[in-house]
């Protein structure tokens, strides 16, 4: 096969795995559907994802939104840090920030 001829056979399989990623159906469903091998199917979807994932390797962005600083119940003297899954911690005003700062990162 000349190079024109591997260039158009990478079009045409690209485009078989854009449309398998677009249907709604099992890998499996859809390589029998098109008469292809499965160890073909899964060869072709390895190239079509090396040649256009955006070098994501499986992690999602973080947004860090500004710093949750401890309640302060001034008459009690206690400090309280409400976590977002609803753990709530406790202290005397006399524990030390670094402490604090531990505890809040530790969640």
């Amino acid at each position: 096969m000349d190079q024109s001829g591997k260039e158009e056979h990478r079009r045409d399989m690209f485009s078989l795995i854009m449309k398998y990623e677009k249907s709604n159906i099992s890998a499996r469903a859809f390589y029998r559907q098109h008469n292809l091998p499965e160890h073909i199917f899964y060869y072709w979807l390895r190239k079509y994802k090396a040649a256009y994932d955006s070098g994501e390797k499986g992690f999602l962005p973080v947004e860090i939104g500004p710093p949750v600083l401890p309640l302060v119940d001034e008459s009690r003297g206690d400090i309280q840090i409400r976590y977002p899954n609803g753990v709530q911690i406790t202290l005397d005003k006399s524990v030390s920030i670094s402490r604090i700062k531990a505890l809040i990162k530790a969640i």
